[in-house]
């Protein structure tokens, strides 16, 4: 989720403007049959609100129409993403120190996977910086418990621990699957923001109605699960998306999603399925034009 004003919630993420709601996700019996049920998982990124940022964009956004420079974007032509053989790390997510250790892990190979297809697309690569958090956390872009979170103001991501760390203990390997596309969904949200596809948000949003700015609010969120998983996918193999852990990965993209009673932020978990899936499958950033999509595609 991705967090841009001063108030205050990915995988996700907690704001004066955003719902902040907690998932109320169940983790999925340990079973290696084919056939793996929708989670009942909330969407853990929180609706982000107008705000000035300290990342560079490129300088095309301030002089094309924000709607064309994001539905035209360069990114969509920086190719497939190569793998980096990125590797899940060894240590689990059985506790704070655990799981600070995973996540520092895979944002070492997002700091390998991204820069080529930042620079491709014309905007300047800055690794994020990272915080793993638990019970509250004080930011330029709010306070109090929540989900993660990327916050554009200080270019770092928040990651909160407890929640996936209660997975990782029902269910190792759906814990392990939860937290990689956590920290891969809000690296993209940073991404985002680092080739000017966040600033052209940000200015769309600000004159739009409630139900313009919550559509624009669900191409942010998609595309930003649409891209994570570009860079899941582009690694699976040494990651180890396989077998049971790939049933595990479906299992959470297909049931992330809105659901009653909170606000439709951050799109369908029919919709948020569809991009995922089709973002592994083809490891290409072209494949996340969620800007130029129909309503229904981000419904």
């Amino acid at each position: 989720m991705a967090v841009v004003a001063a108030g205050g919630v990915f995988l996700v993420i907690k704001l004066k403007q955003s719902d902040g709601h907690i998932p109320t996700a169940a983790a999925p019996p340990t079973t290696t049959s084919a056939t793996v049920p929708a989670p009942t998982r909330a969407p853990t990124r929180a609706v982000p609100t107008k705000t000035t940022t300290t990342t560079a964009p490129p300088k095309p956004v301030r002089s094309v129409n924000p709607a064309t420079y994001n539905a035209t974007h360069r990114l969509y032509k920086t190719g497939v993403m190569r793998t980096v053989n990125c590797k899940q790390a060894k240590t689990g997510l059985g506790n704070g120190a655990q799981a600070a250790a995973y996540f520092k892990s895979i944002k070492a190979c997002l700091d390998r996977a991204w820069p080529r297809q930042v620079a491709a697309s014309g905007g300047r690569f800055r690794s994020p910086g990272l915080v793993v958090w638990g019970g509250t956390v004080n930011t330029p872009c709010g306070s109090g418990p929540g989900r993660s979170f990327y916050c554009p103001t200080t270019h770092t991501i928040y990651l909160e621990s407890p929640s996936v760390i209660s997975f990782y203990k029902q269910n190792p390997t759906f814990g392990r699957m939860v937290g990689s596309f956590t920290m891969a969904h809000e690296y993209a949200h940073s991404v985002q923001w680092m080739t000017g596809l966040g600033e052209a948000y940000e200015k769309l949003r600000y004159d739009a109605t409630d139900a313009g700015q919550l559509q624009l609010s669900r191409r942010l969120e998609l595309q930003a699960s649409c891209l994570g998983n570009v860079f899941l996918g582009a690694n699976r193999g040494s990651y180890g998306i396989t077998g049971y852990a790939y049933q595990m990965w479906l299992y959470d993209v297909n049931g992330s999603g809105d659901r009653p009673p909170y606000p439709r932020d951050h799109g369908s978990t029919t919709n948020h399925g569809a991009w995922s899936r089709a973002a592994f499958a083809s490891r290409n950033p072209a494949t996340c034009n969620t800007w130029s999509a129909s309503p229904a595609r981000v419904s």
